[in-house]
C-alpha cells in the first residue's frame, strides 16, 4: 500500500486554512433597492392614516374625572350617592352570605341554593339579614365580614362553622327573597364495592335545591317586619 504523499498533504491544509481566514466581501457601492416588506408596511400606514383621517380625535384619559368622583363621608352620605346613580330594581347590587357561600345578588335574580330547612311553601317571602356590601356603580358599603381574613377569625374551626359576624344592619339595606320552587337533581347512581369481598351496593340519591327571586334592593328602614329571616 503506498504512502500518502507528506508535502500534498502539507499543502491542501494550507490550502483550506486560506480558505477559511480570507478576509469578508467589501460592502456594496451603490444601496439596495427596498425590500418587499418595507414597501407594502409603508403603503399599509399611509392607507391606515388617509382611513382614519376622517374620524375624530381620541378622547383624553379618564384619570382627571375619576379623581373628581366625591367621595362620602358618612353612612347617610354614601347612601344618598348610592340612591343618585340607581334605583331599587336596578344599578343596585348586595353580596350576601348564605350557607356557607357569599353571593352577588341583583334584583330579580334568580338564586338556587341547597333546600331549605325548614322548607318553605312556593310564595313566602323571606329577608336577608347577612348582608355583607351594598352598591351601585362607582360607590359602596362594606362590613367588615367582607374582608375574607377577618371573616376567617370569626370562624370555628373545631366545629367548622361561623360564629356570629358584623353585617350591614337592616336599617342600612333590605332585601328580600320570594320562594318560587323545590326541585331536585337528576338522579346520581354511586357505586360501593369492596375486592374479593362480594360486597356490591348501588345508592340512589337526588340533591334537593330551593329557587329563589331577588325582590328589590331598598336602602333604609324599610323592611316588612312579618317575613321570616334567612
Amino acid at each position: 500500500m503506498a504512502r500518502p504523499n507528506i508535502s500534498s498533504a502539507f499543502a491542501r491544509l494550507s490550502l483550506s486554512r486560506g480558505l477559511q481566514t480570507t478576509a469578508p466581501l467589501p460592502p456594496p457601492s451603490t444601496p439596495l433597492p427596498p425590500s418587499d416588506a418595507t414597501a407594502s408596511s409603508s403603503s399599509s400606514s399611509t392607507s391606515t392614516s388617509s382611513a382614519l383621517s376622517h374620524l375624530p380625535p381620541l378622547l383624553p384619559s379618564t384619570s382627571s374625572s375619576s379623581s373628581s368622583v366625591a367621595q362620602p363621608s358618612s353612612t347617610s352620605s354614601a347612601l344618598d350617592l348610592i340612591a343618585s346613580q340607581s334605583t331599587t330594581s336596578s344599578g343596585r347590587y348586595v353580596i350576601a352570605r348564605l350557607y356557607s357561600r357569599n353571593y352577588l345578588l341583583h334584583p330579580k335574580d334568580i338564586l338556587t341554593i341547597p333546600q331549605l330547612k325548614p322548607a318553605q311553601s312556593p310564595g313566602s317571602t323571606l329577608s336577608l339579614t347577612k348582608i355583607l356590601e351594598v352598591g351601585s356603580r362607582d360607590y359602596s358599603i362594606r362590613s367588615q365580614a367582607s374582608n375574607a381574613a377577618i371573616l376567617k377569625r370569626s370562624m370555628d374551626w373545631k366545629e367548622k362553622r361561623l360564629t356570629t359576624f358584623d353585617s350591614i344592619p337592616p336599617a342600612v339595606v333590605s332585601c328580600q327573597l320570594t320562594v318560587l320552587e323545590h326541585t331536585k337533581s337528576p338522579l346520581e347512581r354511586i357505586l360501593k364495592k369492596k375486592r374479593r369481598k362480594g360486597y356490591k351496593k348501588t345508592i340512589e340519591h337526588k340533591q334537593g335545591y330551593t329557587r329563589l327571586r331577588v325582590g328589590d334592593i331598598i336602602l333604609g328602614d324599610s323592611a316588612s317586619p312579618s317575613t321570616q329571616e334567612i
